[in-house]
């Protein structure tokens, strides 16, 4: 009993991937329920669209209703990408119950920025967003929200 409740732990600590991409990968952390998007250098819009519809699915499907979006690795931030994050997904998100979002930050100003206008363009009273340096520390804010 000992072991299989250890192995449980384990496993649901251990994040799933389940979209795996040069630009980004995607994992579910089923210890706080969240969907973990993973970006890396730089995605076309027509590669940012798929994952981030990926990951909406992912959420919906495993009806979750938080994300981390680990931003550490980004080169830039398309205006293209922003807009649509902003005036299409982020709506979409929200009607399937997208509420906490955690933001792993770059150390490029010009990614932060881009981030800080497409967090100030959605309304705060609908995602609850926070900015971390770390995924752990990330995962802690998410463990205590809902």
């Amino acid at each position: 009993m000992q072991l299989f409740t250890f192995l449980s732990k384990m496993f649901n600590r251990a994040p799933a991937l389940h979209y795996d991409k040069a630009y980004c990968r995607i994992y579910f952390h089923n210890d706080v329920r969240a969907v973990h998007l993973d970006w890396n250098g730089q995605a076309t819009p027509a590669q940012f669209r798929e994952a981030c519809n990926f990951s909406l699915q992912l959420l919906i499907e495993k009806q979750a209703i938080k994300m981390v979006a680990d931003n550490s690795k980004v080169i830039t931030v398309s205006v293209e990408n922003q807009n649509w994050l902003i005036e299409d997904w982020f709506p979409r998100a929200v009607e399937e119950g997208f509420q906490y979002s955690a933001v792993i930050q770059s150390d490029k100003v010009s990614v932060q920025s881009a981030l800080q206008l497409i967090v100030s363009k959605i309304s705060n009273k609908l995602v609850v967003v926070q900015y971390f340096n770390h995924l752990n520390t990330a995962k802690d804010w998410l463990s205590q929200v809902k």
